[in-house]
């Protein structure tokens, strides 16, 4: 009886890392995936910089805020970016910047 109990025991604890196995190992669905990784994408030629604000906007009325000061000095009005950001708190915060050469 201990040993039909132990090898029940045993195919249980197997069948519960199997299910595990499989459960994190599965592909994210789109309710699934956190909100990070939901970054949105934008192009398009700058029209203003604010520095203070750290804030650019760009000629199609888009807004992005921009935490690298590095970045914010290479932006020029009509130079054209590619940005990468997350909406927090109704703001366009840019995850990445890249300024497209001509």
């Amino acid at each position: 009886m201990r040993a039909f109990l132990s090898i029940l025991t045993a195919g249980l604890l197997f069948v519960a890392a199997a299910e595990s196995m499989a459960q994190t190992q599965q592909p994210k669905t789109p309710a699934q995936t956190p909100a990070a990784e939901k970054a949105k994408a934008v192009e398009g030629a700058v029209k203003s910089v604010d520095a203070a604000k750290k804030m650019v906007t760009l000629e199609d009325g888009t807004t992005l805020i921009v935490s690298d000061a590095a970045k914010l000095k290479e932006l020029k009005p009509g130079a054209m970016i590619r940005a990468s950001y997350e909406e927090k708190g109704g703001q366009r915060v840019a995850t990445s910047l890249e300024v497209m050469k001509k």
